[in-house]
């Protein structure tokens, strides 16, 4: 068994189903399902028990007398695994054919990287209007086997994580109550510990984003008072913008390695640029490509225009870098020169 896929449950039996269903056809991997049942109605707790009576699939039931929450849940599954891996998964997702063994092999592919999130709408991979989510995978999949991109943090819908990143970290924090932003702070110690988080490009699990949490009166009050504790623990995400106008090779590599460090801290980076030849891919690397007619123009204008200010902005100096700052009290940016 190479993997222990934990669902925490709590009622939802329709969506409980369907993702069940998806795993059992569609994972090629060693696996054992843990449902964590959060005290659900009569009714999906009957279908677990029968699903574990027939035997079809491996399947381990841990029952709470009372909803104890997504993170608690997700902690009980993983402190009875075993498992090599350990995959974190919510019950209103459907999975697709191979995203198991190919999440488990991204991970395998580094020593370095340690969470392993699959494509899915939730991270912008997103069907067409209509479109069957498994042709849509096959079609988004099926050049890109093997192949990760650099995440600044991993999101807990679906969440492999390696047994040694548990046994070196711990749990989710369960300060964090009965969930948002536990996911995050587990990916910052994970990379404090030097992992990485990735996504694998060629797995694909649909996120119907019903959270059973959400249905919970003080939601809003705990999203805000998580996003407290976090920022308080971790520091306000940064947005920062490079310009890039020099050719200068080494200068680009180091700004390049620079903008992956911030991006790997949680922080924002914007690249305005005319040549994608030097831009690191990484989630939290926004490209923006523009032509180099009129470049500072265009520039200055997404700057100015931006709701959500930025917090620095990186030039290679002249007159642009001197027009910024002039108009700082509109950006409210520090104007940085490399």
């Amino acid at each position: 068994m190479q993997c222990d896929i934990i669902i925490p449950v709590w009622n939802q039996l329709a969506f409980t189903k369907d993702c069940i269903d998806s795993i059992a056809r569609n994972t090629d991997a060693g696996y054992r399902i843990i449902v964590v049942d959060n005290a659900s109605n009569d009714e999906t707790r009957h279908y677990l028990d029968e699903l574990k009576a027939a035997g079809r699939i491996p399947i381990m039931i841990e029952r709470n007398d009372v909803n104890t929450g997504f993170i608690k849940a997700a902690n009980k599954g993983m402190a009875v695994s075993k498992a090599p891996y350990v995959c974190i998964l919510n019950n209103d997702t459907l999975v697709t054919k191979g995203w198991l063994k190919e999440m488990i092999g991204v991970a395998g592919s580094s020593k370095d990287i340690g969470i392993v999130n699959p494509s899915s709408n939730n991270l912008g991979q997103k069907p067409g209007k209509g479109e069957p989510v498994e042709l849509y995978a096959e079609r988004l999949c099926s050049s890109c086997a093997g192949l990760s991109v650099e995440l600044g943090a991993a999101i807990g819908f679906c969440m492999l994580i390696k047994r040694e990143v548990i046994d070196r970290i711990g749990f989710f924090d369960e300060v964090y109550g009965m969930g948002n932003f536990e996911d995050t702070d587990y990916s910052r110690r994970a990379v404090k510990e030097g992992y990485r988080c990735v996504r694998a490009c060629s797995a694909y699990v649909y996120h119907r984003e019903n959270s059973s949490f959400r249905l919970l009166k003080t939601f809003d009050e705990d999203f805000r008072r998580n996003k407290e504790i976090f920022e308080f623990r971790w520091g306000r995400p940064r947005r920062v913008a490079y310009v890039l106008d020099s050719s200068d090779a080494l200068l680009l590599k180091r700004l390049a390695g620079e903008s992956v460090r911030l991006a790997r801290d949680g922080n924002w980076i914007w690249y305005f640029f005319t040549d994608s030849s030097d831009i690191p891919q990484h989630s939290n690397i926004i490209p923006v490509p523009l032509l180099q007619k009129n470049f500072y123009l265009k520039t200055a204008f997404r700057i100015l225009k931006k709701k959500k200010k930025f917090d620095e902005i990186f030039v290679s100096g002249g007159w642009f870098g001197r027009i910024l700052e002039k108009l700082s009290f509109i950006h409210r940016a520090k104007i940085n020169y490399y």
